[in-house]
């Protein structure tokens, strides 16, 4: 055998081996999973339910984003509704974010938080404005430590910190309370009839 016909089978078995090589090598790892959200929503709506199956609350909004790493989701503008004691009243609540626990158990609502209570009795809704609030869907409670303002009827209250029980439809201001108190109107009061009172 001559060494060019030497030379070219060394060669094509070294080629061989290469491919051969080439083909068994471990394959590159799958890339890092991305630890910003998993998912995002937009012009969503979506109710989320407590542990017994009963309605925890709905959401509406233009944007949601999940992190699929923490499985909490973080909210732009959201309109939120909590059931009230009554059936088919609702606490309606609006931010400029918010965001949602896992399992849903917290709901801490940022920036420009409104919350709107069902009428009462007398026909007067409340309205809570404060920088944040924690909703706790599973106590049917919600509390904040920032400052707030509280309207019902003509009465105002400014008060720091205030833990709400959504279902008694109570609240009670923890510290530094300032309150302008309005009498609501007797029942026999000829302005209060013009105002609309009932007659």
């Amino acid at each position: 055998m001559n060494r060019g016909l030497l030379g070219l089978l060394l060669g094509a078995g070294a080629l061989a081996s290469g491919l051969a090589l080439w083909w068994l090598r471990e394959p590159p790892p799958p890339p890092a999973p991305d630890t910003r959200a998993d998912y995002r929503l937009e012009g969503f709506e979506m109710s989320a339910l407590r542990e017994d199956g009963s309605e925890g609350f709905t959401v509406a909004g233009p944007l949601l984003e999940r992190d699929g790493e923490g499985a909490a989701i973080v909210l732009s503008t959201p309109r939120f509704g909590f059931p009230a004691r009554q059936p088919g009243r609702r606490w309606e609540v609006r931010s400029g974010s918010a965001w949602v626990g896992p399992d849903h158990r917290e709901v801490r609502l940022l920036e420009g938080v409104e919350m709107d209570g069902p009428p009462n009795r007398h026909g007067e809704a409340v309205r809570f404005s404060t920088d944040r609030l924690s909703v706790f869907p599973e106590e049917d409670r919600a509390r904040t430590d920032a400052a707030v303002t509280i309207v019902q009827g003509r009465s105002i209250l400014r008060a720091t910190g205030l833990e709400v029980d959504l279902e008694a439809q109570t609240y009670e201001l923890l510290a530094d309370v300032d309150a302008i108190f309005h009498p609501r109107p007797a029942a026999g009061d000829t302005a209060g009839r013009r105002a609309g009172g009932q007659r």
